[in-house]
């Protein structure tokens, strides 16, 4: 089966970027090229931020410190927590969901209606579970889990025919209406990055981030990922930027009336300014 474990992703859909209020562009000719910048635009912005919005589903360890807390990358949701108690590197107990408490309190990264989500960022003992504290030692924790800022999604109107294969790169839904070019779906546990349509016809990559390749029953429900609106602001904006820098064979400086005026390089001040509350800084 297949399975994607690096990012595959875009925070705005192509068709939003030709759309007449960014860049309103026709026909389909530059479809490949505006999916592929918006791609790099969003990691730019993940790098920016020291983090990443997109949910991918990994397995990860960390060294343990013998104490009741274990401070981890941004998380969305958990599927197991396991130690390795005897230092064998072999994850033999399982930690029950009682054992242990995520934290901060009330962060609900995973329920779209609650504007204020925002991920876990530490694990700790529960004092009323069976265990006392993670075990001390190199890579004695491993947690399992969707990573990222947080895991929002909404149901599109169309859902899934069939999917026989695993290894089928294109399907059809009924009646293609809110999905998009660009858009991360989610059909039962597999993640697809749809990289273009034609019709009800979608062109997917299978098993995306982390997920593995899957076969559907037809009439699946169809999840689309949505990211906080200044993460996708600024993907739009150094998107339409640098897409009109083109015209100008991405030089530094453009002629006006009267003289010439500096591009600035790198992030646009208002990028920077529409991510700054989201920026992760690391010490």
């Amino acid at each position: 089966m297949l399975q994607r474990v690096w990012p595959v992703n875009s925070y705005v859909s192509v068709d939003l970027l030709k759309s007449s209020s960014v860049l309103n562009v026709t026909g389909s000719s530059d479809d490949t090229r505006l999916r592929l910048l918006a791609e790099s635009q969003s990691r730019l912005i993940d790098r920016l931020t020291n983090r990443h919005f997109y949910a991918l589903l990994a397995t990860r360890t960390f060294d343990g410190l013998g104490t009741t807390s274990l401070f981890i990358p941004d998380l969305a949701s958990i599927t197991s927590l396991k130690t390795d108690d005897d230092i064998t590197r072999t994850f033999e107990t399982t930690w029950a969901s009682t054992d242990y408490l995520l934290r901060p309190n009330n962060a609900d990264p995973a329920t779209r209606e609650n504007g204020n989500s925002r991920p876990y960022t530490e694990v700790m003992v529960d004092s009323n579970g069976t265990k006392n504290a993670f075990t001390a030692g190199e890579q004695t924790v491993q947690v399992v889990g969707d990573w990222g800022f947080w895991k929002h999604t909404y149901n599109a109107s169309e859902t899934a025919d069939a999917i026989s294969s695993t290894t089928a790169t294109t399907f059809s839904v009924s009646s293609r209406t809110n999905v998009e070019a660009g858009h991360t779906i989610l059909i039962d546990s597999e993640q697809l990055y749809v990289q273009s349509y034609s019709g009800n016809t979608l062109t997917v990559t299978r098993g995306a981030n982390g997920t593995t390749a899957s076969t559907h029953s037809g009439g699946a429900t169809i999840a689309i990922y949505e990211y906080p609106e200044p993460i996708r602001e600024a993907v739009i904006i150094q998107s339409a930027r640098m897409w009109k820098r083109k015209d100008s064979s991405y030089a530094n400086a453009v002629g006006l009336e009267g003289g010439l005026m500096e591009i600035f390089r790198g992030a646009d001040q208002d990028v920077k300014q529409a991510i700054r509350p989201y920026r992760k800084y690391v010490v």
